[in-house]
């Protein structure tokens, strides 16, 4: 079946927010990381925990071409449908995808867990930093994190995937969009009152600042939703189309290159031929997973163009710096890397209950390699992104 994107248009609103964002002189590119700590904890009331990472695992191989093609309309029932890979426990398909706030400013590197995610966001916060929310649905790791608070973006993020919400807490105006959200009863964040053990747990190790020790316990935030009826299956339909076959049309790119702006938040993903995966460099250095000690790797790097509007919304008193609303809805300009080729396309979301659709240049559904897919959001005109050939 073939879909396309609905048709381009632009209300005067919409075209006095883009001229006013044209006009507007752009921000410093140095971060300026939130004073508020990574969680509502109090250091000196909670027990100290270690973490004990358990050997490397092998990453994958390549995935197998017979994987697909399945989706967006509908999946066979051991399949994934954010990853379209098999599900390891078929059990892990009953219940609801877990979106957890991780930090990601160098102090709080390297995080733990989100090796294991299905879907990892990363976005523009305030200042130019960036952030991470790792969505987890096939397998879940013993903790993940650290948690930060969560953003305006993270009210989308919920209803497009059915999932539960774990973050530190919210600034205030956030908060009150939260409140007011209609999925409210799956949010188990720090201010939801779920900012104490056994939900999160307090961990210190060398070279962790401290507001970045704060982090989830996804088996006790599951019990609680069981708990309170809310860890129910999602509808992911429709979703993403998965091939495990090479599109035609795609143009080399076996290094992709993403420049946020300050020298420590630069991405640069590289493509590993043995492996049929992308592997993940953040601020020159592999990014690697704390628990696991394996670089972080993706089979889809999916660049999403988005408008970013600054708001009203006083995100970090601190540094006088207010929340920015990604707005992931719409349709707007799509790339997507897999297989170390580069394809281009759009994407849609008219219902905040869709996911996003992703779409080729020919208005039909652009097909993702099987396997976890990294989603890079970044401003509409972004001059950021470059790609190379090793």
């Amino acid at each position: 079946m073939n879909h396309r994107p609905p048709t381009p248009y632009v209300s005067l609103a919409a075209l006095l927010l883009i001229v006013m964002a044209a006009c507007r002189p752009q921000p410093p590119v140095t971060p300026t990381p939130t004073r508020t700590p990574g969680g509502p904890l109090d250091a000196s009331s909670t027990p100290t925990a270690t973490e004990t990472p358990p050997p490397p695992t092998p990453i994958p191989t390549a995935t197998p071409p017979a994987f697909g093609p399945y989706g967006p309309d509908s999946y066979p029932a051991d399949v994934n449908p954010l990853t379209g890979m098999p599900a390891g426990d078929a059990s892990s398909l009953a219940r609801a995808p877990m979106a957890v706030k991780v930090a990601n400013a160098p102090l709080s590197r390297p995080q733990s867990g989100i090796s294991m995610a299905d879907l990892v966001f990363e976005h523009y916060a305030e200042g130019n930093a960036t952030l991470l929310t790792a969505v987890f649905y096939g397998q879940d790791p013993e903790i993940a994190g650290p948690l930060v608070r969560g953003r305006l973006i993270d009210l989308e993020i919920p209803p497009m995937f059915d999932t539960l919400l774990v973050a530190s807490g919210f600034s205030a105006g956030v908060q009150t969009r939260m409140e007011a959200a209609r999925w409210a009863e799956r949010n188990f964040s720090g201010s939801f009152g779920y900012g104490d053990e056994p939900y999160v747990r307090r961990i210190r190790r060398e070279g962790l600042a401290e507001e970045y020790t704060l982090f989830a316990v996804p088996a006790a935030i599951r019990a609680a939703a069981d708990e309170g009826g809310v860890d129910a299956p999602p509808d992911l339909t429709p979703g993403f189309r998965f091939d495990g076959r090479t599109p035609s049309g795609g143009t080399p790119a076996g290094v992709v290159s993403l420049d946020y702006g300050a020298p420590s938040y630069r991405v640069e993903w590289t493509y590993d031929a043995v492996t049929g995966r992308y592997t993940r460099a953040v601020g020159g250095e592999p990014h690697v997973d704390y628990l696991t000690g394996d670089v972080l790797s993706a089979a889809n790097v999916i660049v999403v163009g988005a408008m970013h509007v600054e708001t009203d919304i006083l995100e970090d008193s601190y540094g006088g710096l207010w929340s920015v609303e990604i707005q992931v809805w719409g349709e707007g300009p799509l790339t997507v890397f897999r297989d170390g080729m580069r394809y281009e396309g759009g994407w849609a979301r008219d219902d905040p209950e869709v996911m996003l659709q992703l779409y080729d240049e020919a208005g039909d559904p652009l097909a993702l390699k099987p396997g976890p897919s990294w989603i890079e959001v970044v401003p509409t005109g972004f001059d950021g992104l470059s790609t190379a050939t090793p």
